[in-house]
């Protein structure tokens, strides 16, 4: 794969704060407990809290 390759997939793969908080609750739901959940979230790349606006 090229660099440009490489490059477009990354813009494509840019989720916004909207996406992200809807695949951590998807995960969160699913986790068998807050270990699993911080793990798996940890794995996908959205274990920041993206909306700390909102609190």
């Amino acid at each position: 794969m090229s660099e440009s390759e490489r490059a477009d997939l990354d813009v494509d793969d840019e989720l916004d704060a909207g996406q992200v908080r809807r695949a951590q609750r998807v995960v969160a739901a699913q986790s068998l407990d807050a270990n699993d959940c911080r793990m798996l979230l940890s794995m996908l790349g959205i274990a920041e809290n993206t909306d700390s606006e909102a609190n």
